[in-house]
């Protein structure tokens, strides 16, 4: 009975796993097409910053691949997982510790504001600040707004599952107001009716790193989270240098971009195909911009 029950759960486990996956659509807007810059009436801007922690993350088993699928394969997967994540748990309470009272939603809505600085043809109406990036949460936010659409940025940050590097992600998506014609409500943020929609990533990692995660995770929660602070802060101020380069992008630079030409390599975790090389860091292009930079 115990064993069938442990079975169970590993089952409900690897469905809830796999239900937490976003969908990739093939048609998400990732060029913002001139005719689709300015909009009548402007755009409200919603800052989203779910997490009120850093996140752990960890490199996903794939005994199912090796075995050649099969549900043993994907309850050992699920188990591997699992244990994974309660160690990558262990190992972050220090770091997490260490930035109590480090206002990260600050360094998201300053992120936000550089990016727009420039951005003259945005017509950005009014700014807000919020948790709830669900559908419901959204489209809340795109039934309260007085403008046609709404530009929301939405952040994310963790570490590496090697604890080798702070990684800060936003994903901007432009929503319209107006519901699809025969569609419902939350169609509206839906990868196929979004306007437009991006994810830029900034990687930020710590020099000479050990192979020991917790050795690294040490580091980071050193001197009240010194380095931790720091990465951050140049994470979240990166994803601000990459928007109006985002923005601007158009379909000739995506094939420039992604171009046999450009070398494929791996940088941060990320493979992608290099873009620019300087000491300020390495920026990759990934279907997204993904910029690594190490702490000097």
């Amino acid at each position: 009975m115990k064993i069938l029950l442990y079975v169970c759960g590993l089952v409900a486990a690897l469905v809830s796993s796999f239900a937490a996956v976003p969908a990739m659509a093939g048609d998400h807007k990732t060029v913002l097409h001139q005719e689709a810059r300015t909009v009548e009436g402007g755009r409200t801007v919603q800052v989203l910053v779910a997490q009120a922690e850093i996140k752990s993350d960890i490199n996903p088993s794939n005994v199912v691949v090796a075995t050649g699928g099969g549900l043993l394969g994907a309850l050992i997967d699920a188990k591997i997982n699992s244990d994974r994540a309660k160690k990558a748990e262990l190992l972050i309470q220090p770091v997490r510790v260490a930035l109590t009272g480090f206002d990260v939603d600050a360094l998201a809505v300053n992120a936000t504001k550089t990016g727009l600085t420039d951005a003259g043809w945005f017509g950005a109406q009014t700014s807000a600040f919020g948790r709830d990036n669900s559908v419901l949460g959204k489209c809340s936010v795109l039934d309260a707004s007085a403008a046609p659409q709404v530009a929301f940025f939405e952040y994310a940050y963790d570490l590496s599952p090697d604890f080798s590097s702070v990684r800060v992600s936003v994903t901007m998506s432009f929503a319209a107001k107006a519901i699809p014609a025969g569609k419902k409500s939350e169609a509206r943020v839906a990868p196929k009716f979004v306007i437009y929609s991006q994810t830029l990533v900034s990687v930020v990692s710590l020099p000479n790193p050990s192979k020991d995660a917790a050795g690294n995770a040490a580091r980071w929660s050193a001197d009240n989270g010194k380095l931790a602070r720091q990465a951050l802060e140049m994470g979240f101020a990166e994803t601000g240098v990459l928007m109006p380069r985002a923005f601007a992008m158009t379909e000739d630079d995506l094939k420039v971009m992604s171009g046999r030409d450009r070398k494929n390599t791996m940088a941060g975790g990320y493979m992608g195909r290099v873009q620019e090389e300087s000491p300020s860091g390495t920026l990759l292009y990934t279907g997204g911009l993904v910029h690594v930079q190490t702490l000097s």
